[in-house]
Parts: structure tokens; C-alpha cells; sequence
């Protein structure tokens, strides 16, 4: 799955200008730093600097959806330290629930240990594992592992988790980057701000204007095996207010074992890295929490049966980037997203 990892999560190159705008006298600030082992870039224009209450926010929101925290919310719920659930995991449960219904399993939270088993996790969930970072995990041991996989094996009742079976366990990384988003973007509308821009690993809620009076100006990355923060190139540009953006690929975080690549993409029907023709996957939603689960299920998923999702919904769009039968890249990309472009 696409955010599997959330060492490797930004995929799009963020283009703001931030500065004051003496026309309309409106002070844009600017604010960075490191989270969730990625970085966060968040423009808004207001009356005085936020930086402390932004912090605050996403150090409250890694107590509950980091799996890298011993004593987060859904680490406790993991290994069976608790079976209580906050109001931040239900809400990532109740969409995760709804994206993996409409693509029949595509999108699975609970896809943890076979992303441990690979290396695309956070830590190997069987202490007994000790193939190198490199090796193929065993056939036999991906199906055994299966068995816990499954949203339909997992629910919420009276503000409980209950589990099938106790070695289910969740990966947040494929939706939490895009809650968070959403999470400081609900700040920032109690607060009563017009115009901002959230960036957190690549994951992005756009609203009102920039600093020259128009729509935000979004780079979407070409899929170049190799590049990172510092050497990235653009795919396109394009010009968004009122709405989430979430681009997941393959081509920065994959295994290779002699001369075949794994990418990090992993199907949880299969407990195997999704094969298809797609190199990246930019989605637009109403919300950057529903962008990041359908680009994580649509790299899954494939070309065709995406596009199909995408006719049936009529609430999201998106944009991909694949190589046809003779290895060429190509793009394709809904109606909708052509307003975007223009």
C-alpha cells in the first residue's frame, strides 16, 4: 500500500509564495517543520503566528495514530493493551471501513503484519523473522499471515475495538497523513482563517487564495526512481482551493531482490505487492483524508477499475501516470481533474 512507511510519504512539490500582500494589507505566514518522520509546510493568513498551536495539534494527533509511538492510541490497540478506541481512530476506522468496501478490499488498515513481514511497516510483527532487509518473504508464511488481514474482521462497539483474532493489527500510514491534514485544517476554520495551505508528507488540504490573490498553485512530481526533497521535478502544475490532494508511487520506496523490484503498493487480498501498469496516482477529494486512501487503493487497484470508481463516486478525481504495453509513460486523468489544469 501506498503510505506504508511514513519515511517516504511526499510525493507532490508544494509551490507557495509567502509574503504580504500590501494591496489587501492580509500577512501570509509561513510554517515548517519535522513530523511522522516527514516534513509539514503550512501557509495561512491570519493575525498572529499559530506555530505553537499547530505543534500542539500534531503532537496531539501522533498520541493516537502513530505507529511509531509505544503508547499511541492504535500501538496500545495493536498488541492488545487496550481495546479503547478515541475519536480520531474511529473516525480513520469509519472511512477506511467505507474505502475498503467500495473497492472490495483494495484499501485494508489492518494490512500491518504483512506490511511488517515485507519491511514496509514499521517493525517486523514476528519476532522470529530474520531474513535481511532484502529477502522475499516465504509463501507460505505471507499465507498464514493473511488469515488476520480483513476490515471485516475488526469492529467497533461502545467505544471498544474488537478483533477476530488478537495478532490483527493496523498500519495508519495510507490515511493518518491525510487526517492530519484535515485535522489541522479544522483548526484553522474554528479559528475563522480564509486562506491556507497544509502540506504534510506530500498530503495537502488547499482553501481560499495565495498571497497574489489565487488559487494554489500545486506541483505534482514526475515518478523519477532516486529523487527526493532536493532534486524533484515537476509532472504538472496545478491550480486548486476547497479541496484535499494525496499522490501515492511506487518508484521511491520499493525492495529489489536480484533484478526484480517490489514496490511498496502490497495488495491486502494477496499479502504480495500489486502488479499494474500505474506509476503514480494523484487524487482530489472534498477532504485529504479521502485522497489518501483512494491513491493508496487505486495503485492497488490498477488503471481500469479505477477510472470505474471514479465514474461511479462523481466526488473524486484523479490524475495517473503509467507506462503502456510497449513501456512507454503515458497519462490519463478523470473529467473533472481537467478544471485543475486550466
Amino acid at each position: 500500500m501506498k503510505n506504508l512507511f511514513f519515511l517516504i510519504l511526499p510525493l507532490i512539490v508544494l509551490a507557495v509564495i509567502v509574503s504580504c500582500d500590501n494591496s489587501t494589507k492580509k500577512v501570509y505566514r509561513y510554517y515548517e517543520g519535522p513530523i511522522q518522520g516527514t516534513y509539514f509546510h503550512i501557509t495561512y493568513e491570519w493575525n498572529k503566528d499559530l506555530s505553537h498551536e499547530i505543534d500542539s495539534l500534531l503532537k496531539n494527533f501522533n498520541k493516537s495514530l502513530s505507529n511509531y509511538d509505544s503508547i499511541s492510541v492504535i500501538s496500545k490497540l495493536n498488541y492488545n493493551l487496550s481495546d479503547e478506541v478515541d475519536e480520531l481512530f474511529k473516525k480513520m476506522f469509519k472511512k477506511s471501513f467505507e474505502v475498503y468496501k467500495i473497492t472490495d478490499g483494495a484499501f485494508d488498515i489492518t494490512i500491518a503484519p504483512i506490511a511488517n513481514l515485507w519491511g514496509f511497516g514499521w517493525k517486523r510483527s514476528f519476532d522470529w523473522i530474520k531474513s535481511e532487509d532484502n529477502e522475499i518473504p516465504d509463501s507460505a508464511l505471507i499465507a498464514e499471515t493473511l488469515v488476520y488481514v480483513g476490515m471485516d474482521k475488526v469492529k467497533i462497539k461502545n467505544n471498544k475495538l474488537i478483533k477476530t483474532y488478537p495478532e490483527t493489527m493496523f498500519i495508519s500510514n495510507a490515511i493518518a497523513q491525510g487526517l492530519s491534514v484535515d485535522y489541522l485544517a479544522d483548526y484553522f476554520f474554528k479559528l475563522g482563517l480564509k486562506n491556507f495551505l497544509i502540506e504534510i508528507g506530500g498530503e495537502i488540504y488547499s482553501y481560499g487564495l495565495n498571497s497574489k490573490g489565487e488559487k494554489w498553485k500545486i506541483g505534482i512530481d514526475k515518478p523519477i526512481e532516486g529523487t527526493d526533497y532536493s532534486n524533484r521535478e515537476n509532472q504538472i502544475v496545478i491550480s486548486i482551493s476547497s479541496k484535499g490532494i494525496a499522490t501515492s508511487g511506487n518508484y521511491r520506496k520499493y525492495k529489489q531482490n536480484g533484478n526484480k523490484k517490489y514496490g511498496h503498493s502490497l495488495d491486502p487480498r494477496t499479502g504480495y505487492p500489486a502488479e499494474n501498469s500505474l506509476l503514480s496516482v494523484t487524487v482530489v477529494a472534498d477532504d485529504c483524508m479521502t485522497a489518501d486512501a483512494f491513491a493508496t487503493a487505486f495503485m492497488v487497484m490498477g488503471l481500469e477499475k479505477s477510472l470505474k470508481i471514479i465514474d461511479s463516486l462523481k466526488k473524486i478525481d484523479a490524475y495517473f501516470i503509467f507506462l503502456d504495453q510497449q513501456g512507454k509513460e503515458r497519462v490519463v486523468y478523470s473529467d473533472g481533474f481537467g478544471d485543475y489544469l486550466k
